[in-house]
């Protein structure tokens, strides 16, 4: 097997802190950088997967969570113990983003939807 090596620049600090946490572990500084990496990498990111959000309230807590229930009956948490601030803000960032869509595609009635302009060109 042919082995490559990877390296990155990271500020003395930095460095510091990595050798003294791989000492504390037992391990070096090149054998954490694989592990991570390999971790990084192991499970591989889906391109074509459906599935619908949902945000659930806990009255108990008063906070929120968020999770996507995949089509496949796997459920994905997103974010766990979120405050109703955070949810009103999150809200009116997906308004104002989805109102800004409306305008750049000159949307102006409910319903209608964006239509390619090369099937209207002449």
């Amino acid at each position: 097997m042919e082995y490559k090596a990877i390296s990155a620049k990271v500020s003395r600090t930095e460095y510091t802190l990595i050798e003294d946490y791989c000492r504390k572990k037992g391990i070096t500084p090149s054998s954490l950088i694989r592990e991570l990496l390999l971790e990084e990498i192991k499970v591989p990111i889906p391109h074509h997967i459906a599935g619908r959000n949902r945000i659930d309230y806990d009255k108990e807590k008063d906070n929120y969570s968020w999770t996507i229930e995949l089509d496949t009956g796997e459920t994905i948490t997103i974010l766990k113990n979120v405050s109703a601030q955070y949810v009103e803000d999150l809200g009116q960032q997906v308004n104002d983003a989805l109102e800004a869509r409306k305008n750049t595609i000159k949307q102006i009635k409910n319903g209608s939807v964006p239509v390619p302009t090369r099937m209207i060109s002449k």
